[in-house]
Order: C-alpha cells, then sequence, then structure tokens
C-alpha cells in the first residue's frame, strides 16, 4: 500500500539559520524517529521519497512549509502527525495536512505565490503609506539581478504586483510584500528591501530579518492552499 501524504509543517526560530538542506535532513530524521515506513527511490543510492514546495534561504524562517511524502503503511493524516509531532526538533512542528491522489503535481510545480514580512530598524521618522506609493503605483521598475553567472535587467512589477504595506512598532517596521514565483525566476525579498533604501528612500538599513507568511498557489486570479490543490 502506498499513499501520498500533504503536510504543512512550520519552520520557526530555533531554526532560522538552517539550510535547506539542513531542514531537510531534519524532517527526515524525525521522519525516522517516527518510525514510519516510507517509499524509497531505486537505483545505487535510495533514499526517502519527500519533496517540498521552495527552498527557503538560510536565515529565512516560514509560518508554513509544505512537504509531499509517500508512505507505504495505512496511516491516517491524524495519526502520522501525532508520530512526526511527537518527536519533532525545536522549530518544526506539523500543522496539517491531507491525503492526495496519486498523479497530483509536485509541490515547486505548483506554488508560484509567497507572502514575505521583511522587518527592520528604521532611521527616520515617516509616513510609510505616503513613502510607498511612488513604488506601488509604479508600473514598470528596472532592476540589475546579479547572478555568478551574469547580471540581467528584469522587471521588479512582474514579480511585486501587490502594493506593498508597512506596519510600524517602536523603531522597527514590518513590510509586507507578495511575490510571485515564476519559471523565469523571482524576486528576492531582501532585494526589494534594499531597492526600496536605494531608489526610493525607505528610510532602512541593511539588518533586516525574512519571515515568509505563506506560500500559495495563484491560479486564475485566485489565492490558494497547496493542501486544496490535488490536480
Amino acid at each position: 500500500m502506498l499513499k501520498k501524504l500533504r503536510l504543512a509543517l512550520s519552520k520557526g526560530e530555533a531554526m532560522r539559520f538552517l539550510s535547506h538542506l539542513d531542514y531537510a535532513q531534519a524532517v527526515e530524521r524525525m521522519i525516522r524517529r517516527a518510525t514510519i515506513k516510507m517509499a524509497y527511490s531505486e537505483g545505487f543510492n535510495p533514499h526517502m521519497k519527500i519533496s517540498f514546495s521552495s527552498a527557503l534561504a538560510l536565515g529565512i524562517t516560514a509560518e508554513v512549509e509544505y512537504l509531499d511524502m509517500d508512505i507505504v503503511e495505512d496511516l491516517s493524516v491524524a495519526e502520522v502527525t501525532d508520530r512526526l509531532n511527537q518527536v519533532a526538533p525545536p522549530g518544526l512542528q506539523v500543522l496539517a495536512g491531507r491525503e492526495m491522489p496519486d498523479k497530483v503535481k509536485k509541490l515547486m510545480a505548483i506554488c508560484n505565490y509567497a507572502v514575505y514580512e521583511v522587518s527592520g530598524p528604521v532611521t527616520a521618522d515617516v509616513d510609510w503609506n505616503n513613502l510607498l506609493k511612488s513604488f506601488n503605483e509604479a508600473t514598470e521598475i528596472a532592476y540589475e539581478k546579479v547572478t555568478p553567472k551574469k547580471t540581467r535587467t528584469i522587471d521588479v512589477k512582474h514579480f511585486v504586483k501587490e502594493p506593498i504595506t508597512a506596519k510600524l512598532e517602536g523603531n522597527r517596521v514590518t513590510l509586507t510584500m507578495g511575490i510571485g514565483i515564476y519559471p523565469e525566476g523571482t524576486m528576492k525579498p531582501g532585494d526589494v528591501w534594499q531597492l526600496g533604501r536605494d531608489a526610493y528612500g525607505w528610510p532602512v538599513t541593511d539588518g533586516y530579518s525574512i519571515h515568509r507568511k505563506a506560500i500559495m498557489v495563484e491560479r486564475d486570479g485566485q489565492l490558494l492552499s497547496p493542501l486544496d490543490v490535488t490536480i
């Protein structure tokens, strides 16, 4: 018997400085400790059949991350969730889940929209609603994206379509931004923060933290949870 389960997991503060590979290994260790019988790939070096919705960079926490896993025993989602949470390390918790059809599309193929909170200290007292207007109302923003292989100019507004909002608490601001994830690439939230500082006069520093509030499926004008996408 083979079952495909899709689980929603957290990546909390205790796991902020784990790379994606380290996070994936922590999940695998949790599965082993929970003694859940997994399906494995074939070949010389078999590995658990698990896959994630995204590769979260070092230093980024997540309210929710998604995982597909193939199990080979007749366990309910509730039983799997309970077993995993009993042995979960600090900062990692199973939040929800459901059984999925065998031929469901991979998470990385469907998750195309993420919401981030970028927080850091401010260097001046400003009206953030007015300050963000020029960025939010722009129809096109050219940005030079530098990678180890090449430098190319992209349109930021192709990825950041919804208005950025700000919440000020003391001397810190939290900017909430929705960013598209497309076959041609995406925009890093930290790059948006630095672009705003350098080109739009946002009074922020290089010191910031990133928390991903959600990763979703944008389809036909709707934003859906990956748990609700079964085809």
